[in-house]
């Protein structure tokens, strides 16, 4: 019985010190540029939380005495608020950070009342593979799941009347995608 109790508790610790490690780890953001931009033209987003697909090349850093190897990642661009501001729009990687599956947005008030709490007021992320879940209007931040951070982020350099540029994507992005 004490073994158990001691087992619990250490796996309860061990979950906390994750995610506290995560929230330490995302406070030092670095990103890293693309080998090429991508340019989404602004009418594509123009409808609130309609979301745009687009793909993006990067190159890992080099390990282990091999030379950088090219990576694809998904991503998505999409707008979380009516205006012109570039902070209106936000472009996320479409894969999750716990195994790599696709996330989908879900805007279905339905289906997102059967989420964390049930009291979404906006459009989610989850993962079809183990769940996780990841706040929409703020970034893809983690809400739920075993995803041991929130989804891994683009930098938008330049929106302009006609197109949003994205040229960076989160440097760990690069090593685990």
């Amino acid at each position: 019985m004490i073994r158990r109790r001691f087992l619990g508790l250490g796996l309860l610790l061990l979950g906390f010190g994750r995610r506290a490690w995560a929230q330490v780890a995302s406070a030092s953001t670095r990103f890293s540029p693309l080998t090429k931009s991508v340019r989404i033209p602004l009418d594509a987003v123009a409808v609130r939380w309609h979301a745009v697909p687009f793909t993006a090349e990067g190159l890992a850093p080099p390990a282990a005495g091999k030379p950088g190897r090219r990576v694809l990642i998904s991503g998505i661009l999409f707008r979380r608020e009516a205006g012109a501001a570039a902070g209106a729009l936000s472009a996320l990687c479409s894969t999750c950070p716990h195994e790599q599956c696709q996330v989908e947005l879900v805007d279905d008030p339905t289906r997102l009342a059967t989420l964390k709490g049930g009291v979404a007021t906006h459009p989610m992320f989850v993962c079809g593979c183990h769940a996780s879940v990841f706040d929409a209007q703020a970034d893809g931040a983690w809400i739920d799941g075993p995803a041991p951070r929130g989804m891994y982020r683009f930098r938008l350099n330049a929106v302009g009347d006609e197109a949003v540029e994205i040229n960076e994507v989160e440097e760990i992005a690069l090593v685990e995608v």
